[in-house]
């Protein structure tokens, strides 16, 4: 396991996906926890990686809202991508998990947290592609914050061939890999 990367000490494993592991850190800089999102891909495997990877991280950094999670640096270190961005906790999929379904206010106000954020970020060209309660954190103010802009393009980036999101969130036209995956496919996925 990788136990630093620059100025962030990894504390704890939290999340491990497909396409990364996240982990607890401390930022020795700034003495604040922080989320450091690893990529699994070694950059040295594809070389194409590196500069997508880097495009894509500065982009998502320049998301800057109330409901979009805050990434606050990024970096390629001994061929480890990463994204360092605030540690938020909690995530819907893990209160549905520990306390069943939310009350209908709650839900509302999630709802409309994370149609803020995604409409922020389709004014600025960025379609998330990968809505769903595993990416939507909440803050300990309660505010919902949508994370995960990594698999995010810019709108006119998305190849068809390009088959990305989780299948039970995604919408038929992500699972036809068609051209047409647009911000509706973010609308789609934020209804189921």
């Amino acid at each position: 396991m990788l136990e630093r990367i620059d100025r962030y000490e990894l504390k704890e494993r939290v999340g491990v996906g497909g396409q990364a592991t996240v982990y607890l850190a401390e930022d020795t800089v700034l003495e604040r926890q922080v989320a450091v999102k690893v990529m699994n891909q070694i950059v040295s495997e594809e070389e194409a990686f590196a500069d997508r990877f880097m495009t894509e991280a500065r982009l998502a950094a320049n998301l800057i809202h109330r409901n979009i999670a805050t990434v606050y640096d990024f970096k390629i270190e001994n061929n480890y991508a990463c994204i360092v961005m605030e540690y938020l906790p909690n995530s819907v999929d893990k209160i549905l998990h520990k306390n069943g379904a939310l009350s209908p206010p709650r839900a509302s106000q999630i709802a409309i947290h994370t149609a803020e954020a995604l409409e922020h970020a389709h004014t600025n060209g960025f379609v998330h592609r990968d809505i769903k309660p595993h990416n939507i954190l909440i803050s300990p103010e309660g505010m919902a914050k949508v994370t995960d802009f990594g698999i995010a393009r810019a709108s006119d980036l998305i190849s068809t061939t390009d088959t990305v999101g989780t299948p039970i969130y995604m919408s038929p036209e992500q699972c036809r890999r068609e051209n047409s995956s647009d911000i509706r496919s973010d609308i789609y996925s934020l209804g189921v």
